[in-house]
């Protein structure tokens, strides 16, 4: 394949991904099949909707609320920018069950902003192995 032909990160699907915090060290850690970048702006879009049309009351009301991602949480409850121009692929996995299972090992051994450890309870005798340093 030439260099040109590679695609971007941001129309790879199938792929465990990670969005940062400009603010802060922690990133969201999620999984998609379709395109990251339609992933991302879907995110993008819910964090905008929520954000962008509060006065300070209405945000402190709309943080007791649960969003639909972590991300919008993390903005909501906490004064932070999301990073969305340096969200990257970490992992790729056709099979869904193979990608829920990459995306719970990513969650674990990463400094996230998610809310749960994904939809594959990943068990946590694997703690110790994914938490050394290389």
């Amino acid at each position: 394949m030439h260099p040109k032909d590679r695609i971007s990160d941001e129309e790879k699907p199938d792929v465990v991904y990670k969005i940062p915090c400009k603010n802060y060290e922690q990133v969201y850690v999620g999984e998609t099949g379709r395109p990251l970048g339609a992933r991302v702006k879907e995110h993008s879009k819910e964090v905008d909707r929520i954000t962008g049309i509060f006065t300070g009351a209405e945000k402190t009301r709309a943080a007791s609320i649960c969003n639909k991602s972590a991300i919008t949480d993390h903005v909501c409850n906490e004064i932070y920018v999301i990073d969305w121009e340096n969200a990257k692929v970490v992992d790729r996995e056709s099979d869904k069950a193979g990608r829920l299972i990459r995306e719970a090992i990513w969650i674990r051994k990463t400094d996230n902003m998610n809310r749960d450890e994904g939809s594959y309870q990943l068990s946590h005798v694997w703690d110790q192995l994914l938490h050394t340093d290389d």
